[in-house]
Formats: C-alpha cells, sequence, structure tokens
C-alpha cells in the first residue's frame, strides 16, 4: 500500500507496485505545521515529560521526539523526524537490504509489535521488557530497554527507558 500526505501529497510510503492501493496520511512537515498553526506546539509539550518519547505512526516511523529522546540517540531532530524508529535506534536489522520492518528478525522486535497491538487494540502497554542488537562502531551491543505506549487519534507515543534505570 503506498501512503500520501493528506495535505501537500507527499509520498510516505511508497507502495511496493506502481498499481498499489493509495492510503492516506501526514507527513511529518504537515503534521507540524498542523500543530503549532492551531496554538500548539507539541516539541513543548513532548519536553513536559520526564523520559524518551517519540511519536509514531503505524509503520514506526517517528514523526516528533522530545529532546531526552534525541540526547538518548544523539541526533538532531532532522535526522529524527520521519525516520523509520529501527534506524534511529542503530538496529543492527534495520541495516540489512530489506531494512527495518521488512527483515525476517522483525516480527519478533518487541518495540515493534508493542506499537502494533497498541494500534490495533488500543490498549496501553506500560514498561514492557525488549532488547534490541545495535550497532557501535565496529561491534554490536545488545540494549535493554523498557518499551511503553499509548495510542491518541492515528499516533501513539512511544516511551522508551534504559532498563537498568528499572
Amino acid at each position: 500500500m503506498k501512503t500520501v500526505c493528506s495535505f501537500c501529497n507527499t509520498v510516505i510510503r511508497p507502495g511496493t507496485t506502481p498499481d498499489a492501493p493509495v492510503s492516506h496520511g501526514v507527513c511529518p512537515s504537515c503534521y507540524d505545521r498542523i500543530l503549532t498553526s492551531r496554538g500548539f506546539n507539541i516539541r513543548k509539550f513532548l519536553n513536559l515529560l520526564d523520559a524518551p518519547v517519540f511519536l509514531v505512526d503505524d509503520d514506526v516511523n517517528i514523526l516528533a521526539a522530545n529532546t531526552l529522546a534525541l540526547a538518548t540517540v544523539k541526533k538532531p531532530v532532522v535526522q529524527v523526524q520521519g525516520i523509520i524508529c529501527g534506524k534511529v535506534l542503530e538496529c543492527i536489522n534495520a541495516y540489512l537490504p530489506k531494512g527495518c520492518g521488512k527483515t525476517p528478525f522483525c516480527p519478533d522486535c518487541t518495540i515493534r509489535t508493542t506499537v502494533n497491538e497498541t494500534y490495533a487494540t488500543g490498549q496501553e502497554v506500560t514498561r514492557r521488557p525488549a532488547a534490541i542488537s545495535r550497532k557501535a562502531s565496529e561491534t554490536c551491543e545488545e540494549v535493554r530497554l523498557l518499551v511503553s505506549t499509548r495510542k491518541d487519534g492515528d499516533i501513539v507515543l512511544l516511551r522508551l527507558e534504559a532498563a537498568e534505570a528499572v
């Protein structure tokens, strides 16, 4: 399925075939413009939260992030917004040829399955243990996280905490 922004017609996610059915969503730029034009600044709101938080769409693409989340991934907002979560977190599977969400390992990804579960059911998930294998220079490291999600409209708030901080 191809996803196109309802406001500016930008292709958010290309289809797998030229005649793929079209779905509509909101691209990160229009999402920011909509929120700020209505007097609501999403980044200010997210920065009130005391943990790294991302707002993600149904394919776990990051729409917005708070300052703590940006500090955790050591990236500016321009390298995070509109990018799929596995790439931002530097999951080793995101660097495989098919990329984040499309590898044989992705159906077992706790972050992805938790976001998908919250999208499907609307039910919050609180502090579900997860682990990802992450690129670290020339090696790989396992990072243990606690994943929490909450749905609001078509967006899921994804909170990631270091498991050691429990």
